[in-house]
């Protein structure tokens, strides 16, 4: 295992202990709560961020991108993240989709986290589009602490 999917598991380690520290953190009647109808609740972003972890990874490891494009995507998300009720299935979801990017992430030798991929985004070394999950997880935790500012949750959690 190379150095850099070591830094690569340890920022996104830090990014799902956020998560799971604000999903749980999120009173049971804000889980389903966005502040318009066009924005997701905390347990879709939770739902997102999981099924952004797998399909990253899917894409990392070569796997056609289902979609022409990302409008496409998006809503196809929009409609699967609609049936996430249960924090625990979300949280379930959170932990599988980071146990299969690690499992992927420790498959690679120090050639290949060096070669260069080709993702939606362009062409790139692989230790950059490896990075993805990580980014995708960090910016929908911010989002689920903006959100919690709303409703007067002013905590710092890590």
């Amino acid at each position: 295992m190379s150095e850099v999917t070591e830094q690569i598991k340890s920022e996104y380690t830090r990014n799902e202990k956020k998560l799971i520290s604000l999903l749980n953190a999120t009173p049971a009647d804000k889980l389903e709560w966005s502040p318009s109808p066009s924005a997701r609740t905390v347990i879709e972003l939770g739902a997102h961020c999981a099924m952004g972890t797998t399909g990253i990874t899917g894409l990392l490891k070569g796997e056609p991108m289902r979609f022409e494009n990302t409008a496409e995507l998006d809503a196809s998300l929009r409609q699967m993240e609609k049936q996430f009720k249960s924090l625990d299935v979300v949280l379930g979801m959170v932990k599988q989709s980071g146990e299969e990017y690690f499992a992927f992430l420790d498959s690679l030798d120090a050639d290949q986290i060096h070669a260069i991929v080709n993702t939606p985004m362009g062409a790139m070394p692989l230790s950059v589009a490896a990075t993805f999950p990580c980014e995708h997880m960090k910016c929908h935790v911010a989002q689920i602490e903006y959100v919690q500012t709303i409703w007067g949750d002013h905590e710092w959690r890590s």
